[in-house]
C-alpha cells in the first residue's frame, strides 16, 4: 500500500484509505488556516500595530514559517515584503534554524548583537565532546524530540542541554510558567453542552492513562523548576480511586520545595480542585486534611429543569449541599474560608458559571445574590465567557461578553465596586458594595473574560491532560501537544537524574512552542472555525 510523507499535515498519507483521505483533506485544511494567520501578522506588520520583534516571534515561531519548513512560493502563501527578513534581523537577537534549497540546516543569527552570539557560540562549543572523552558517544544519541516524533516535530529553537530552573517554563515571550493543572480522568459523571456532545467522547484505555507515579514524577519535575501551583481537574477528578492519597502526596511536594521559592509569593504550596461537586460532599473531609487548599466548583443554573437540561443529569440540590460543606471543611481547618489577614483575601471555595445567551444569563444576578447572602460571602462568584472547543456547538449568537453581564447585574440593582487582582490573575475581580456589613466579607464577583479581553499576556499555566501530554495553551492545537507519558514509558538511562533532564529537555522545548495568545488563532471565531483541539473534557479546563 502506498505511503508518502505529506509536508503540510505531519503524517504519512495512504491514498487507498479512507483514513489516508481524511488525513490529506486535514492537510489541506491546515494550510488554508496557516494562510489566514500568515496574513493576519503581515498585515499587522505593514500596518505598524505589531512591532518588528513581535512580528518576527509571531511569524518564525509559526509551525510552519517563511524562515525556512514553508515554500514562499507556495500559491497558498502570500508573498513577503521585499527585505522583510533582514530588516527583522536586524531588529531582533532571535537565533534559529533556517533550511536551505537542498532541505540542510544551518543557523541564523544576527551579526549585529556580537555579544549574546558569542555567548552562544561558547555555549554550544562546551556542548560538544571533546576529542576522546566518555561524554562523546552520548552526543551522538538521538535527540528526545527526534524521539518523540511524530508527536512534535523538532522546534527551530536553541536551548542548552544544561537547563536551569530560570529557563525550563519561560517561553519566547518571557512568561514564566507557575501554575500547573493535571487532568486526571477523561471521564465524567454529567454530560455538559459547553463540554461535549450528549453521547460522550471516545476515552482512553486505562493503560494510557497516566499512573499515580507518573503524576507524581512529573509534579516533582515541574516543582523543582518552579511550580508552587497545582490544580487538579478532570474530566470528573473525584472520580479518580485514592485521590485524597494522590492530594496528600502533591501537597507534601510542594511544601518541602518551598525554600526554593520566594518567601513573598502568596500562592506556595497550592493545592487545588476543579468538580462538578456531584460527589464532593463525600470527599471534602479527607481531601482538606490531604492538604487541599481550594476548591472550584462548575455550576451554570440554580433552576433543577436548567441543570437538567444543561448536565443531561440530575443532581442541583447535591452540588449546592456541597458548596456549604466546602465553606465547612475549610473553616474548621483554617479558621476561616477566606484567606489573606483576617480573612480579607478571596475565598478558598469558588463558583465558576458559564454563561450563556438564552439559556441561564438571565440568572447572573441570583448567583451573586446566592454568593452575597445564601453563603454569607464566604463563597467567590467567577463568570465565565462560553469559550469554543471541539463538539460543543460554541455560537457567537449565544455568546454573552463581560460587559453583557456587567450590565444585566447592574440593570438588577446590585452595584459592585472595583477591586485588585491577584498576579497573573484570569479573573477580573469585583465586589458586592458594603450595605450594613462589613465590606471584606461580601462576596467577591469575578469575570473571566478569555474571548473579549483575553489575558494571555501574563499567562502562567500550563496543563498535563490524563493522558500524559503536555498542553501549553487552552487553545492550542492538538499537533502542538507532546506526550510526555511516552517518554516516561520509554526511556533508556538507568539514572533518575537523566531521565529527569532529558524530560525536562522536552517540557522546555514544548513551552518555547507556545503562541502569545488564544493558540494563534486570533480570536473566537478562529478557535471554533479551526477546531483543532480536543473537547473540554479531555483537556482537563
Amino acid at each position: 500500500m502506498p505511503r508518502f510523507f505529506d509536508d503540510y499535515s505531519n503524517t504519512y498519507l495512504t491514498h487507498d484509505s479512507a483514513a489516508g483521505r481524511k488525513q490529506q483533506r486535514r492537510g489541506w485544511k491546515f494550510r488554508e488556516n496557516f494562510k489566514l494567520h500568515y496574513q493576519k501578522h503581515l498585515d499587522e506588520w505593514q500596518r505598524g500595530d505589531m512591532g518588528l520583534a513581535s512580528a518576527q516571534q509571531a511569524f518564525l515561531r509559526t509551525r510552519r514559517n517563511p524562515a525556512g519548513q514553508i515554500n514562499p512560493d507556495d500559491p497558498m502563501v502570500p508573498p513577503l515584503p521585499e527585505g522583510w527578513k533582514e530588516e527583522l534581523d536586524k531588529a531582533t537577537g532571535v537565533h534559529y534554524y533556517v533550511h536551505d534549497e537542498s532541505g540542510e540546516r544551518s543557523w541564523r543569527t544576527n551579526e549585529r548583537m556580537p555579544r549574546l552570539q558569542a555567548l552562544r557560540d561558547r555555549l554550544r562549543l562546551e556542548e560538544q565532546p571533546q576529542p576522546g572523552s566518555d561524554t562523546q558517544t552520548h552526543n551522538t544519541a538521538p535527540h528526545p524530540i527526534e524521539n518523540a516524533t511524530p508527536i512534535l516535530e523538532e522546534p527551530s529553537i536553541e536551548y542548552s542541554p544544561a537547563l536551569s530552573s530560570q529557563n525550563i517554563l519561560t517561553d519566547t515571550h518571557g512568561r514564566h510558567h507557575n501554575y500547573l493543572r493535571i487532568s486526571l480522568s477523561e471521564r465524567c459523571n454529567l454530560r455538559c453542552q459547553y463540554c461535549m456532545p450528549p453521547e460522550g467522547v471516545p476515552l482512553s484505555p486505562k493503560s494510557n492513562l497516566l499512573s499515580d507515579d507518573e503524576i507524581l514524577r512529573l509534579v516533582r519535575l515541574f516543582v523543582k523548576n518552579g511550580v508552587n501551583k497545582v490544580r487538579l481537574t478532570g474530566g470528573e477528578p473525584l472520580l479518580r480511586p485514592n485521590i485524597a492519597s494522590l492530594v496528600r502526596s502533591i501537597s507534601d511536594t510542594l511544601r518541602t520545595s518551598e525554600q526554593n521559592v520566594p518567601k513573598d509569593h502568596v500562592q506556595n504550596g497550592m493545592v487545588g480542585i476543579t468538580t462538578n461537586g456531584l460527589t464532593l460532599s463525600r470527599h471534602i473531609d479527607a481531601l482538606v486534611d490531604a492538604g487541599l487548599t481550594g476548591v472550584n466548583i462548575s455550576l451554570d443554573t440554580l433552576c433543577p429543569d436548567r441543570f437538567l437540561e444543561i448536565t443531561r443529569r440530575n443532581g442541583l440540590d447535591k452540588v449546592l449541599r456541597a458548596i456549604g460543606d466546602c465553606a465547612r471543611a475549610f473553616r474548621d481547618k483554617y479558621g476561616d474560608v477566606r484567606v489573606g489577614p483576617d480573612g480579607t483575601g478571596g475565598s478558598r471555595v469558588k463558583i465558576n458559571c458559564v454563561v450563556m445567551k438564552g439559556f441561564n444569563d438571565d440568572e447572573v444576578g441570583e448567583f451573586v445574590r446566592v454568593a452575597d447572602e445564601r453563603f454569607g460571602g464566604d463563597v467567590d462568584m467567577r463568570f465565565i465567557e462560553w469559550m469554543p472547543f471541539n463538539d460543543n456547538g460554541w455560537k457567537d449568537s449565544k455568546f454573552v461578553s463581560y460587559k453583557d453581564m456587567m450590565d444585566a447585574i447592574s440593570s438588577e440593582g446590585m452595584p459592585l465596586e472595583r477591586i485588585n487582582d491577584g498576579p497573573n490573575d484570569t479573573t477580573k475581580w469585583w465586589r458586592v458594595q458594603p450595605r450594613g456589613r462589613d465590606a471584606n466579607r461580601r462576596a467577591r464577583i469575578g469575570f473571566i473574560t478569555s474571548m473579549s479581553e483575553h489575558f494571555c499576556s501574563s499567562c502562567n499555566r500550563l496543563r498535563i491532560t490524563a493522558d500524559g501530554k503536555i498542553k501549553v495553551c487552552l487553545f492550542s492545537s492538538n499537533e502542538k501537544e507532546v506526550s510526555l507519558r511516552d517518554i516516561m514509558r520509554t526511556q533508556s538511562h538507568e539514572d533518575p537524574d537523566s531521565q529527569d533532564e532529558e524530560l525536562a529537555r522536552v517540557v522546555h522545548a514544548a513551552v518555547q512552542r507556545k503562541t502569545f495568545a488564544l493558540g494563534g488563532h486570533g480570536n473566537a471565531e478562529g478557535i471554533a472555525k479551526a477546531a483543532d483541539n480536543r473537547p473540554m473534557t479531555l483537556i482537563g479546563g
